[in-house]
This record gives structure tokens, C-alpha cells and sequence, in this order.
């Protein structure tokens, strides 16, 4: 008899590579690039922190909640300021054959601000 509070071990499967398809996206190719960019003279994408618990699927797709970390410099090599900083962030995307497809990335960068 099966336990039906057990994990779906193909649900599973789909968070991991929802999260391994999140942390790999190219983020200046998304709009999160745009408020990211305005923020220094040089912006510098670390990595994009995803857990896969906390992906949400859909029936068609998936969303959740991302931390963006960023090294964010200022002026030249000699003479420059760097700060890095950690930006909450948004994705949402669809699942495909070949696995998922990230179609949206954002970040809040509001409280650089204030």
C-alpha cells in the first residue's frame, strides 16, 4: 500500500531540475539585467540562489522565489569600491519536453535605495 503523504519521486525530480535551470540562467539575458546594471559601473552576477522546495508547480509551469547575489564595483581597479549585495528576486517558466524553460527573472532592487 502506498502512503500518499510520501513525496512523488517524479515531482522531485521536476523541482531539481526547475532549480538547476534557475541557478544556470544567463541573467543578463532576462529583465532582472536592467535593475541589476543600473546599480554600479560594473555589475557582476555571483550566483542565483534557488531552493527547490520552495518551487511552486502549476499546471502550466512553475514560479518561486530566487536570492540574486551580486558584486557590485565601483571606479577602476586601483581606486574603486566593491560591495556585494543580495537581491530578492521573482522567476516563473514552463516545462518543455527537453526540461524547463526559465521565461522570466526579476529582482527587487528597492532597498538599494533607501
Amino acid at each position: 500500500m502506498s502512503n500518499p503523504d510520501a513525496p512523488n519521486p517524479d515531482a522531485a525530480a521536476v523541482l531539481r531540475a526547475v532549480a538547476a535551470a534557475v541557478r544556470d540562467i544567463d541573467v543578463s539575458e532576462t529583465e532582472a539585467w536592467d535593475d541589476l546594471d543600473a546599480l554600479s559601473s560594473n555589475t557582476h552576477v555571483d550566483a542565483v540562489e534557488v531552493f527547490a522546495d520552495e518551487i511552486k508547480l502549476r499546471a502550466d509551469g512553475f514560479e518561486g522565489l530566487v536570492n540574486v547575489h551580486c558584486t557590485l564595483n565601483y571606479g577602476n581597479d586601483k581606486d574603486g569600491l566593491t560591495l556585494s549585495e543580495t537581491f530578492p528576486g521573482r522567476f516563473e517558466g514552463t516545462l518543455s519536453p527537453e526540461g524547463p524553460i526559465i521565461r522570466r527573472l526579476t529582482v527587487d532592487t528597492s532597498g538599494f535605495y533607501a
